[in-house]
């Protein structure tokens, strides 16, 4: 019962953080660190599993429930499972190997990151444009509807 409601603690402080960077957008970085945070509560209080457990079900409802999606993926691709990454890595003997394996995990997050937001630019382009030929056709038959509909009928204007 312990571990159930620890997790569930902790994934609710984890939700309600990463839910406040939608009203507090400067704190885009800083958010999910300190959500990933509760991710060390878990090892230390229970296990590795169940710290796990905590960050899957915190990815998951962060994608739902979170508007700020540059948070939820920093937090999914890296600061929500780091923390129990280095817990482990922590207690390794060979400094170097586990100092190389921290910043090749950073570093290929943070690619991906990147790489996921240049896509979302592309995609936000397309839609734009897409939108924007709704928007002219739209504004073309609203236009024509003004003119020889309302002018004529409501207004009795020729």
């Amino acid at each position: 019962a312990f571990r159930v409601a620890l997790g569930g603690i902790c994934s609710a402080v984890c939700l309600l953080l990463m839910f406040s960077s939608s009203f507090l957008p400067m704190l885009d970085y800083t958010i999910p660190t300190f959500a990933g945070f509760m991710m060390v509560v878990m090892i230390v209080e229970v296990d590795k599993n169940w710290a796990i457990a905590t960050y899957c079900a915190v990815s998951l409802l962060s994608i739902f429930v979170t508007p700020n999606y540059e948070a939820t993926l920093l937090f999914i691709l890296f600061m929500g499972y780091y923390p129990i990454l280095k817990y482990y890595l922590d207690q390794k003997k060979n400094r170097l190997l586990v100092w190389a394996i921290k910043l090749a995990v950073f570093n290929v997050a943070i690619v991906i990151f990147f790489l996921a937001f240049q896509y979302a630019v592309l995609v936000l382009w397309a839609a734009a444009n897409l939108f924007f030929f709704i928007y002219d056709y739209a504004l073309t038959q609203l236009t024509d509807m003004y003119i020889n509909w309302f002018r004529k009928k409501i207004l009795r204007r020729k």
